[in-house]
């Protein structure tokens, strides 16, 4: 066997042997942190509203049973907008260290003192924190703060009136118009990775004012739609996808523009 096959025997062999760890211990830390961090707040509250104004004030006992169903709510509205601040926070303070920026970057998984390394472990961070006040936020009573939560931790810019209907969310690098409705099962995604050990793209998503993403859309990374669009169900948006001009209705894979005609009243 001469050496070139051995040569590529071995590279076969490192590839094959090549694995992604993930630090499972900090993410633990960081999701008990950000569950016990509001709790405590909220804890202090009612023990507050328990021994401040209940005790004080000889609140009679019927008095106290009604007042405890709207109390606990109120808290729980409070645990999930101390939830999201304090989750901003700690994310300012990751990006002091490594801010997320746009472009194309090796996934660097096994040197966390490269630049790109250091990138990528901030990365998967900011991605995972935000995970569970979103899905906290969505599954509340309070679903409006699904947009409050994205614009405080990762800084997307969310317009008025946008609506996220169940979707799969943008969790940074996108730019949301006002006025858009998003149906559930629609995703958007500001990042692609080319294979679990290719490169990773972070480019932003631009969606105009007036906007409606119907049931089953996929928006890639540095797709940009224009004011008053309609895409309709099962439509594929790829990376750096761009309509046409003068054009507003698209459907299909990739997103292609459609003719759509009105029945007149007769």
């Amino acid at each position: 066997m001469d050496n070139e096959n051995i040569d590529k025997i071995t590279d076969s062999a490192r590839k094959e042997e090549k694995t992604v760890e993930l630090p499972a211990l900090d993410f633990f830390k960081i999701n008990f942190v950000s569950f016990l961090v509001p709790l405590y707040v909220c804890l202090g509250l009612f023990l507050l509203f328990e021994y401040g104004f209940i005790n004080l004030f000889s609140i009679p006992g019927v008095v106290h049973l009604i007042l405890i169903p709207f109390v606990l709510f109120g808290l729980y509205y409070v645990y999930l907008i101390v939830l999201i601040e304090f989750t901003a926070l700690w994310v300012r303070k990751w990006n002091k260290k490594s801010p997320s920026k746009e472009g194309v970057f090796k996934r660097v998984l096994d040197d966390i003192n490269s630049e790109e390394g250091r990138m990528m472990k901030y990365y998967h961070k900011r991605g995972f924190i935000i995970k569970f006040p979103i899905w906290l936020t969505s599954k509340s009573p309070f679903p409006w703060l699904i947009n409050r939560t994205l614009r405080r931790i990762s800084h997307n810019k969310i317009g008025k009136n946008v609506i996220y209907s169940d979707a799969y969310v943008g969790l940074e690098f996108t730019d949301i118009g006002d006025n858009t409705f998003i149906y559930p099962t629609s995703s958007l995604s500001s990042h692609a990775v080319n294979s679990i050990f290719g490169k990773i793209t972070m480019l932003e998503i631009k969606i105009g004012k007036n906007n409606t993403l119907y049931p089953g859309i996929i928006m890639g990374c540095g797709a940009l739609t224009t004011d008053d669009n309609v895409i309709y169900p099962n439509t594929v948006l790829h990376k750096s996808w761009r309509g046409k001009l003068g054009k507003f209705y698209y459907q299909g894979s990739p997103g292609r523009p459609i003719e759509i005609t009105h029945k007149k009243e007769t």
